[in-house]
């Protein structure tokens, strides 16, 4: 499977999308895209992986934007991030959302 495929799995199941039918849009074996999801934590219904994400990514130690999985340290500061660019994404986000919310 290649990665463009892989990060297109995430992004439909995080819409709600079923195994059925992201398989059926990108070509691919049904069980295929359930063992992806299964070991990357977007097993279960699709609204309840989009809601239940954040709390996974938290407990399983993962970056919360691309889900890598974070090396974590016995003290200091726990990481959120994986790297310097997932953290630049993340606050441009969250200053858009804030930029966003003020214009309402």
């Amino acid at each position: 499977m290649k990665q463009e495929q892989k990060e297109l799995i995430r992004s439909l199941r995080l819409q709600g999308w079923g195994y059925k039918r992201i398989a059926k849009e990108l070509r691919l074996n049904r069980n295929q895209v359930q063992l992806y999801c299964k070991t990357h934590g977007l097993a279960g219904a699709g609204e309840f992986v989009k809601l239940n994400l954040p709390i996974w990514y938290e407990q399983n130690d993962r970056c919360i934007i691309c889900g890598e999985k974070l090396d974590r340290k016995q003290r200091g500061r726990t990481k959120r991030f994986c790297s310097g660019k997932c953290r630049t994404k993340y606050y441009r986000a969250k200053k858009q959302e804030e930029e966003e919310a003020q214009w309402l």
